[in-house]
């Protein structure tokens, strides 16, 4: 086969380098706390941040941010240390991973005391937490006020980035419906097409058995591959700047200062408010940012969603060929693509967090057990 002839299009240069660099798709800076409450009413707090990027190939305000960053975790001055001070944990733990002497990854944990050190904990926030336990019950209730992290230049490009990225989404919709009609009529090209898609992140075997695609199936899968590529730029840091759009875009909406998650001794007592529910019970509480917001309309528009395919599985399993023919299996469903205005109206909608997060679970303060940092650890 001639060079002037593939059989599925050529990715653009930048879409190439995102799959040669996964970490691309990451935050420079991501920061988790967790909360494990314990059958006796105790609860264990864990933050973890890690750092990536930071390299010759990264702005230099970038390599700035995470210099300062990895200082400050040195020393004991980030954030999370000081707020672990101001409680004065009984057993607490820290522990940081190095690559070539420099830290990626920074974890802290500590035990409280006391029901009423977790409101303290984020005392420095614009969380209103409160954990009690009354009759066996334990509930724990946070209201998110107004966030305060973000200064007004940051608001204001954030603004922008938002009147901006609006108008590629509705571009990427746009061209994600003009696919799927075109599937829906030809139903024997999805193979072609959608493995010209996905190409980069097929096994070799699934590319060799790719049929070739026309003219017209190629410029459609370009369009498409040029919109993603808009799309997740707010993942990427740009040129002179040191965080990336979403990060920014958490700073101005999320009230939380790190993505939270929740594990209960025990079920529910009642469906938990505000927060998202996996299958192994953990609760999580989503903060408010662009990205999130754009995860949050999947399907409502695109069935499956390209990107959000595309883009979950270089960061979960980048080593592991995409499964074609599960993706083929998938119904598709393409609603008349918004526009720019619709778009942005959708995306302002989710970036409000809930108005409360609530749950409430069973404990037995007598209990005796030995504390383990993590179940299961002896």
């Amino acid at each position: 086969m001639s060079p002037a002839q593939p059989r599925f299009p050529r990715l653009p240069a930048l879409l190439v380098l995102c799959v040669l660099l996964t970490s691309c798709f990451e935050p420079p800076v991501d920061e988790t706390v967790a909360l494990r409450f314990l059958p006796d009413g105790g609860v264990v707090v864990t933050a973890k941040v890690e750092l990536s990027g930071g390299d010759s190939a990264s702005t230099p305000a970038l390599n700035r941010r995470l210099a300062e960053v990895r200082r400050a975790l040195l020393e004991g001055s980030d954030p999370w240390s000081r707020r672990f001070a101001e409680i004065h944990p009984p057993l607490e733990k820290s522990s940081w991973e190095k690559q070539l002497g420099e830290v990626q990854k920074q974890t802290h944990s500590g035990a409280l005391a006391e029901p009423r050190d977790l409101a303290a904990f984020f005392g420095d926030t614009s969380l209103n937490v409160s954990y009690e336990i009354k009759e066996g019950i334990a509930e724990l209730v946070i209201a998110p006020g107004a966030p305060s992290r973000a200064s007004s230049r940051q608001r204001e490009m954030t603004k922008k980035t938002l009147d901006t990225w609006s108008k590629m989404v509705a571009r990427y919709f746009s061209a994600g419906e003009a696919l799927y009609r075109y599937l829906d009529e030809h139903p024997e090209r999805a193979r072609a097409c959608l493995g010209a898609l996905y190409a980069d992140q097929l096994s070799d075997t699934d590319k060799e058995r790719l049929p070739e695609v026309t003219d017209p199936e190629k410029e459609r899968i370009e369009t498409i591959q040029a919109a993603m590529q808009e799309v997740w730029s707010i993942l990427n840091v740009p040129k002179g700047e040191d965080h990336t759009p979403d990060e920014l875009s958490h700073l101005v909406y999320d009230p939380f200062p790190g993505r939270l998650t929740v594990r209960l001794p025990g079920p529910p007592v009642a469906p938990p408010e505000g927060f998202a529910s996996a299958a192994d019970g953990t609760l999580t509480a989503a903060g408010p940012g662009l990205w999130q917001a754009l995860r949050s309309l999947q399907g409502r528009w695109l069935a499956p969603d390209p990107i959000l395919i595309y883009i979950d599985h270089q960061r979960r399993t980048p080593n592991e060929p995409l499964d074609l023919a599960a993706l083929l299996r998938q119904p598709r469903h393409a609603e008349p693509a918004p526009d720019a205005t619709e778009v942005r109206l959708a995306i302002e909608e989710r970036l409000l967090p809930a108005a409360v997060y609530r749950v409430a679970w069973r404990v037995d303060p007598k209990m005796e057990a030995p504390f383990r940092w993590e179940p299961g650890e002896g």
